[in-house]
């Protein structure tokens, strides 16, 4: 993911890659907590959730995440939550989010040193808090989440 070669980005981000960061720090912090795949839910399900859990997260105010908003806006500055996963390209650990269990080793790593080595923004720690308040949510709604 990394533009330097070492983890990270240098200099301000783009948007793509601000969605990009938070779409590879959201899906190693579900594999950190024990969440394996394959990503089932269309967006009408798990979009409400998201925001939910994004909402109350601290991180989300810093400037390497994206702004994100339901029905994104006209003007380009803010994006839906659905446009994260969109992210997730051939080049990332998690490109087959949709189709196949989540590796729970992205690039050899253990899912919290890809954290701490691959996503800016926030720490392993925050990372983790994320992805256990978006589960928590699914579970709240009765989207039956499977963790080891």
């Amino acid at each position: 993911m990394s533009s330097d070669g070492e983890g990270g980005y240098r200099g301000a981000m783009t948007k793509t890659q601000k969605l990009r960061n938070l779409a590879e720090g959201l899906m190693a912090g579900l594999v950190e907590c024990g969440y394996r795949g394959p990503w089932r839910w269309a967006h009408h399900q798990w979009e409400g959730p998201f925001y939910r859990a994004w909402d109350r997260w601290e991180p989300h105010t810093r400037p390497e995440f994206p702004p994100l908003e339901l029905g994104g806006s006209s003007s380009g500055r803010s994006s839906q939550a659905r446009v994260v996963l969109w992210q997730l390209k051939s080049t990332s650990p998690f490109h087959a989010y949709e189709s196949q269990p989540l590796t729970d080793q992205p690039r050899g790593m253990e899912p919290r040193e890809y954290l701490e080595e691959c996503c800016d923004g926030a720490t392993a720690d925050e990372w983790v808090e994320l992805a256990k308040a978006f589960l928590a949510e699914m579970d709240a709604l009765g989207q039956r989440v499977q963790t080891r």
